[in-house]
């Protein structure tokens, strides 16, 4: 009789599971699907949303943002979703028409509504406007209620849900604005060295001096990287951050002239809040 008891058990077990996993599957089918073109977007769309919608991410890890093609695969995801988060990259406006065209269910949400652009801090750029934003906590406040807008309006039944996520939220980023107010505050030097100009944002907030490497999307030239050297042993600067998914030879070559250590930083994290707080020791340290 036990053995039958523990066996019924079992089988009852096992029905559970699999209608679980069934619905767990139907659900997910029933999930909406958003896009974003990198993944800090996805991190911010996720604070607000929960689980109640999946995030597709568009650029592949360590990819230059700036060098970016897409593919069928890429273009299959984006048709799936009921929305497209755009965050000003160039490949997002070469192809913006196209998608208003093949993808007339597509929603497409500027994310930077209602933000200042700054223009690229070298001339080789023209009349471009320096499009990362997301490196600046108090700018993605602007981010996060255009999320919160966008996502209230398309699914209401949530909207309390999202109001709630939203408040938190922008309390999260006053607090990390703080946090990194405090560990910059006294820095002595101004200046750093990154090798991709993008944090521009980062730095007028919390009045520090981006010096990039790159120039017109390339490495330097020769003369260039000369004057670069002399700025650096001038300013005594110690540290070369460079990103993920760029070339690092310039910066290497700097770092071997300068007696200065190369520093790995990645303006595209998904873990964006840790990253901007360690971007932010490794300066407080390399600026003191």
């Amino acid at each position: 009789m036990i053995k039958k008891i523990f066996f019924l058990f079992i089988v009852l077990g096992s029905l559970n599971l699999i209608w679980a996993q069934n619905f767990n599957t139907k659900n997910n089918k029933n999930i909406p699907i958003v896009s974003v073109s990198i993944p800090p977007q996805a991190f911010f769309i996720e604070k607000i949303a929960g689980n109640t919608l999946k995030v597709n991410i568009i650029l592949p890890p360590n990819t230059n943002e700036h060098h970016f093609e897409f593919k069928p695969s890429i273009m299959k995801k984006l048709e799936q979703s009921e929305i497209y988060f755009t965050i000003g990259l160039e490949f997002e406006k070469i192809f913006i028409d196209k998608f208003h065209h093949n993808f007339p269910n597509l929603e497409i949400i500027n994310m930077q509504k209602n933000i200042k652009l700054l223009d690229f801090q070298d001339s080789h750029h023209g009349e471009q406007k320096d499009p990362h934003t997301w490196l600046d906590p108090i700018l993605v406040q602007t981010m996060a209620l255009n999320i919160y807008d966008a996502l209230a309006q398309k699914y209401p039944e949530n909207k309390n849900f999202y109001k709630e996520n939203l408040n938190k939220f922008l309390a999260e980023l006053d607090n990390l604005n703080l946090q990194i107010s405090s560990k910059l505050e006294n820095t002595k030097q101004k200046e750093f060295i990154v090798y991709h100009p993008s944090w521009a944002y980062f730095a007028k907030r919390y009045h520090l001096i981006q010096i990039p490497v790159e120039i017109l999307g390339k490495e330097p030239k020769i003369k260039e990287l000369k004057q670069l050297i002399t700025f650096i042993k001038n300013k005594h600067i110690k540290t070369i951050f460079v990103q993920n998914g760029f070339p690092e030879n310039a910066a290497k070559a700097l770092a071997r002239q300068c007696d200065a250590q190369i520093y790995v930083i990645n303006h595209l994290s998904k873990d964006w809040e840790k990253e901007l707080l360690n971007v932010s020791d490794a300066l407080s340290k390399a600026l003191k």
